[in-house]
């Protein structure tokens, strides 16, 4: 419940943002460029943060994450509200968010075996389920609120939700406390340590490459939605928000199917046909104007990704030592959120200079190769 309310919270924020954005400079280019920009720390700083998760207590981690998190949300209508806020502003908040939500998400993994290490699929579904629902209903939640009082007055709801998990966090057991941090020597050595186990696996390694193709497409598409839906759709705030809703919905179906498809289907048969699902939606949206057809494609596209991410997610924690799942995963992080700000840029750069569809198109193709990873590698094994 603590979680739904915070990521109810974040919804607004991912809503609200490029919207702010794109009224500032209606430019594609910018809208493609904050996306990256948002991303980019994962690149740059996700071993570190997987080496801080394992070292420091992780409760205290996400509670200080937590309220850090809520401050520089705040910071944005503040700003506004005294007439100071610029450009750079929103690239640099959004880059900082992005490091401390690193944070908090890789700790929210590691705790879970902890938590329920027999229902590990199912956890991991509930979960999904619960960043899903919020996922729907914070579009239509936040294109009513931009209409009724400001993109900038939303951000201050946001900021109110991080109490959701805080709170849940303040009345929380401690886990156990991991191995002391002693020094800049000791996160090089541990960064290279979840790097050598990483490629020593090569199921996660498969999963890490797969998924680093497959997010240079959908950056791509989802980088320019809103200028897509505003600029070459033309659509109000609410259809716009009707839209980004679909992106929910597909979440919330994609982590209740997770769990019965895992039961009925191998884990090496669902997985491809999880993904051409997705292929077939991002074809779908790159040939249809219709002004629903966006949000239908990224309706299949979430379904086949939070299914996809539940069961890898579960794999992960099965295969990978809990002491060093942070490190595994922040490794594993870079390379499949490296693909990302160059994704969204190419986005922005056809949606600026080319038929914005186009965007659609390498979309599907990036899909498609991540069947055919999972048809060539030990994913097919399993």
């Amino acid at each position: 419940m603590g979680m739904f309310v915070s990521r109810l919270g974040d919804s607004l924020f991912t809503f609200a943002i490029p919207w702010i954005a794109y009224k500032l400079t209606q430019s594609s280019m910018i809208m493609g460029s904050m996306y990256a920009v948002s991303v980019l720390p994962i690149v740059l700083f996700g071993p570190v943060v997987g080496s801080l998760v394992d070292r420091w207590e992780r409760k205290k981690l996400m509670i200080v994450t937590d309220i850090a998190r809520a401050l520089l949300v705040a910071l944005i209508p503040i700003l506004h509200l005294l007439g100071l806020l610029q450009l750079w502003h929103l690239y640099v908040i959004s880059f900082m968010l992005t490091i401390l939500s690193l944070m908090f998400d890789v700790s929210i993994v590691a705790i879970i075996p902890s938590l329920v290490p027999n229902q590990l699929t199912r956890a991991n579904a509930s979960y999904q389920l619960t960043n899903q629902i919020a996922e729907l209903a914070g579009p239509l939640l936040a294109g009513a609120l931009i209409v009724s009082i400001g993109g900038f007055n939303a951000l201050w709801i946001d900021t109110v939700s991080f109490l959701g998990t805080l709170i849940v966090l303040i009345l929380m057991p401690s886990f156990v406390t991991p191995k002391s941090l002693t020094g800049l020597s000791q996160i090089f050595k541990d960064i290279g340590e979840g790097f050598r186990w990483l490629v020593r696996s090569k199921i996660n390694l498969s999963f890490s490459f797969q998924a680093m193709i497959g997010n240079f497409g959908y950056s791509a598409a989802f980088g320019v939605l809103m200028f897509y839906l505003l600029n070459t759709l033309q659509l109000d705030a609410q259809q716009s928000s009707l839209n980004y809703t679909l992106l929910g919905f597909g979440g919330i179906i994609g982590s209740l199917l997770a769990v019965p498809l895992e039961n009925r289907f191998r884990r090496g048969v669902l997985i491809p046909m999880l993904l051409a699902f997705g292929t077939i939606g991002f074809l779908f949206a790159a040939s249809s104007q219709f002004w629903l057809a966006p949000g239908l494609a990224f309706f299949a596209v979430t379904v086949c990704n939070v299914a996809w991410n539940t069961i890898v997610t579960s794999v992960r924690q099965e295969t990978i030592p809990s002491d060093m799942i942070g490190r595994v995963l922040g490794f594993s992080r870079v390379l499949t959120r490296l693909a990302m700000p160059l994704g969204a840029m190419t986005g922005a750069a056809l949606s600026e200079w080319a038929d914005p569809r186009a965007v659609f198109i390498v979309a599907a193709g990036a899909k498609a190769l991540e069947v055919i990873i999972a048809l060539a590698t030990p994913i097919r094994k399993l």
